[in-house]
Formats: C-alpha cells, sequence, structure tokens
C-alpha cells in the first residue's frame, strides 16, 4: 500500500486548526504530516502557529503575575 498525499493546502489547514480543539485521527495527521513536508507555505503556517502558541503562553503567564510594567509598548 502506498501512501499519496492529497491533502490541498486549506484541508491541511483546516486539520492543523482542528488539531487545537481535540485530536484528530492518525491517518489525517500523517496525511498533513506527510503535506507540511512537502508543502512550503504549510510549512510556514505551522511555524505561525506555533509562535502564536508561544506568545499566547507567555501572555497568560503574565497576566498571572499582574506585572503590567514588564509589557513592551
Amino acid at each position: 500500500m502506498s501512501l499519496k498525499n492529497t491533502l490541498t493546502c486549506r484541508e491541511a489547514a483546516r486539520l492543523l486548526l482542528e488539531d487545537e480543539d481535540h485530536e484528530i485521527p492518525a491517518a489525517d495527521r500523517l496525511a498533513l504530516q506527510l503535506h507540511v513536508r512537502v508543502c512550503f507555505a504549510c510549512a510556514r503556517f505551522v511555524a505561525q502557529l506555533n509562535l502564536m502558541r508561544r506568545a499566547t503562553r507567555a501572555w497568560r503567564k503574565h497576566s498571572e503575575t499582574g506585572d503590567d510594567e514588564a509589557i513592551i509598548e
């Protein structure tokens, strides 16, 4: 059996965002991983999502400390 990358960029983006809320099926995860490996635009989108996740975690951590002086203008 051979795996064929049949995801479009739109489908890959939908799966990436869906994976934020709940775990996607293994077959979809594999197809997504294959697509991201060969698609520069989707790999960049993954990097942007990861950057946003890190920024959100940092913001939450900052907002829990109440240290308003550390905000960069």
